[in-house]
């Protein structure tokens, strides 16, 4: 019994830190799976956009991922109303925000959206990046909802097309982009995720309804600048980017998925600019330890470094000549002040005060002085002393 209570007691003790690594990885996997959206919860949030036009709809998609600049461009359009909507774009073209953000600028509408509602944003952009894959199902899906609720029919200014059991929304005419909007709550039918209604927008300002349908129109804005550059691949399930440089034109999004210089759209931390991302897989999917730090070696790889580097040599060489010059100034106000000390010392040195003698004072002066001249002339004419070898004087 007791050689069988050791083994199993060394058993447990081997045993003991090959589990516990594994409960911790099943511990983190848990918590990454908890943060995971459901279906409910991203019908919910994309029932409001999930019927615009595909090219707008991945510009909104990837600027929610970078909502603080999402934030600031909004706040720029609002200071530049005065400027044309083309004017406002190249204004903006020197700013260093995310491509997607600045084609949204000609959208104020929808800008306005994102930023005022940043906690909706933040979330569509965190899921956009935890699985982009189930976001475009998502999209489909409610797609589909209003395709069988026959509300995509009553969109005059879209082209609605099924490419292999998926729905693609474009403009009619294709440089003019025209943003829908609508009521969500009856424009798919039947809301079955009825734990997560789904969020409802106020009529933008500006916007006229038909007298049939659900969708609220205005005019479109028409696409001279740096905006097709983006679609979605819709049969991988991803969003493919090519170089905005050179998207001036029209690009049909065939054109865009299927060129040379398209790559699937990669996330850059950098534009992200400090915001925090709202779970631990995100964090350590792209490590966002020091986000700004990168966000500014990315912005201008060449410049930030050495602009530092500059200021804080300059900083240090004016704190190093301006400790010197302290030092220098301390010295010789302490030397002027020490001078000033002795001179005031010597100005101020107390003298004797000469006090008048009585008569009886002044004759003792006298004879004592007397008396040392007397003994001085006495100890002059003593004759020498005999030495010790000298031989004594005899008297006849």
């Amino acid at each position: 019994m007791n050689r069988l209570k050791k083994w199993c007691c060394l058993s447990l003790v081997i045993a003991m830190p090959l589990i516990m690594p594994v409960t911790a990885v099943n511990a983190e996997q848990n918590q990454f799976e908890q943060t995971q959206y459901s279906e409910g919860q991203l019908a919910q949030m994309l029932a409001p956009i999930a019927l615009y036009p595909d090219s707008l709809l991945t510009h909104i998609l990837i600027a929610a991922t970078y909502p603080l600049e999402v934030v600031q461009a909004h706040r720029w359009q609002q200071s530049k109303q005065h400027l044309s909507t083309q004017k406002q774009i190249d204004n903006a073209q020197d700013k260093d925000w995310d491509p997607s953000v600045v084609a949204l600028i000609a959208f104020p509408n929808v800008l306005q959206k994102l930023s005022e509602d940043l906690d909706w944003t933040q979330s569509l952009g965190d899921a956009f990046l935890q699985d982009e894959a189930q976001v475009l199902s998502s999209i489909q899906i409610l797609r589909l909802e209003a395709d069988n609720a026959n509300s995509l029919e009553q969109m005059e200014n879209m082209q609605v097309t099924r490419v292999s059991n998926q729905i693609i929304i474009e403009p009619v005419r294709k440089e003019i982009v025209y943003v829908p909007y609508y009521d969500p709550r009856t424009v798919y039918g039947y809301w079955r995720w009825y734990r997560y209604p789904p969020v409802y927008w106020a009529v933008y300002p500006g916007y006229v309804r038909p007298s049939y349908g659900h969708f609220y129109w205005r005019a479109g804005v028409h696409i001279s600048f740096n905006y097709y550059f983006s679609a979605f691949h819709w049969h991988k399930r991803h969003v493919v980017v090519v170089h905005h440089h050179n998207s001036h034109k029209y690009r049909h999004r065939g054109r865009i998925v299927t060129s040379q210089g398209s790559k699937r759209w990669a996330h850059k931390p950098h534009h992200r600019r400090g915001v925090a991302y709202s779970n631990g897989a995100l964090r350590h999917k792209y490590k966002s330890h020091h986000p700004i730090r990168v966000s500014n070696k990315a912005i201008n790889p060449n410049t930030p470094d050495k602009v530092q580097h500059k200021r804080q040599q300059q900083l240090r060489s004016k704190l190093h000549a301006n400790t010197r010059l302290n030092q220098k100034s301390y010295k010789q106000s302490h030397n002027t002040q020490f001078n000033q000390q002795s001179n005031m010392s010597r100005v101020n040195k107390p003298h004797k005060v000469q006090r008048h003698k009585t008569p009886r004072q002044e004759h003792r002066a006298t004879n004592r002085q007397k008396h040392k001249s007397t003994q001085k002339q006495t100890h002059r004419a003593r004759p020498t002393t005999r030495s010790h070898n000298q031989p004594k004087m005899r008297k006849d």
